[in-house]
């Protein structure tokens, strides 16, 4: 997520006054407290993992196992090569966003997630990045922001804003199709394990996660939140194997996971403004049993037990 600081005063000034509407959608009710969610059975205790002064984005793990982290504030990717080693810089990245793992080694990290997307939305890019050398090159540009990251099996890659109505399709062979889908922002994504299904979240009004069909761009809501909790701002997304889905949630300071039959429920609370997510990956020694969450606290927050065995 982008331009916080304002966005977030805003949406706070609005949920505790109540001036103003924020969902438009069936659910919009006066605001509601976020720990009337029911706790997720059988979860650990949240613990922090990396802890620095700064503002993480988004976290994502590669082909070795290795855990990469955004850094908003601080214009870097940064890797933790195994649980307990000390985070390193791999690569200076502007405004980072997104992270997609390539089935190559590197990782695609969205550039450009910051204000100037609002004022050049065709200035963001896709960065690909060698997290073992730190050798970087453009991927992609002209983009609308490259907020959330994804890429799908079959190699396409979808890239979010939430500031304007637009989620960009780059094909594989990097041809960039702008505002692919635009009939609404989106922020974090996530794509079904066949690549039929991109799932995105609406942040801001009308909140929400939309399932979009990629062969026909066509959309519907998959899952809406309670009446009342529309001022939550769902961030970012992921998918386990089994299909179910993981988002924090930023102003209610929890992590929601989602089920394929429409339940959810909260596997963390009380934490300070929740941004990334990503399921582990034991490769390397992260937990695939566990999610892992960025802060804008500065804080990589393990979530032990988050994820249910059968859906490994």
């Amino acid at each position: 997520m982008s331009i916080r600081s304002g966005v977030a005063a805003a949406l706070v000034l609005i949920a505790v006054t109540g001036v103003g509407a924020f969902g438009a959608g069936p659910s919009a009710a006066l605001p509601r407290s976020p720990g009337d969610t029911p706790m997720c059975a059988g979860v650990g205790t949240p613990r922090t993992v990396v802890a620095q002064p700064t503002a993480f984005e988004a976290v994502a793990f590669d082909r070795s196992g290795r855990m990469l982290v955004s850094d908003l504030m601080g214009n870097r990717l940064i890797a933790v090569d195994r649980p307990g080693a000390a985070p390193r810089r791999v690569a200076r990245v502007e405004s980072p966003g997104g992270i997609a793992p390539l089935p190559n080694g590197r990782v695609l990290v969205g550039s450009g997630s910051g204000p100037a997307a609002a004022v050049s939305p065709d200035s963001a890019s896709l960065v690909e990045v060698n997290p073992g050398t730190g050798a970087h090159s453009v991927y992609a540009d002209g983009l609308s922001m490259a907020n959330g990251v994804v890429r799908a099996p079959d190699g396409t890659v979808y890239a979010s804003s939430n500031i304007v109505s637009a989620i960009d399709r780059i094909s594989p062979d990097r041809k960039v199709s702008r505002a692919w889908f635009s009939d609404s922002p989106g922020n974090g994504l996530a794509v079904s394990a066949d690549g039929r299904t991109l799932f995105a979240n609406v942040s801001l009004g009308d909140s929400r996660v939309l399932a979009v069909d990629t062969a026909t761009g066509t959309s519907r809501t998959y899952f809406r939140p309670p009446a009342g909790l529309d001022w939550v701002f769902f961030d970012d997304l992921d998918i386990d194997a089994g299909g179910t889905l993981y988002a924090p949630i930023y102003l209610g300071g929890q992590v929601w996971r989602i089920g394929r039959d429409g339940s959810h429920c909260a596997l963390a609370e009380n934490l300070t403004t929740p941004a990334g997510i990503s399921v582990g990956a034991s490769r390397a020694g992260f937990s695939a049993r566990s999610v892992y969450v960025t802060t804008h606290a500065g804080s990589v927050i393990e979530i032990p037990g988050a994820v249910p065995p059968i859906a490994r």
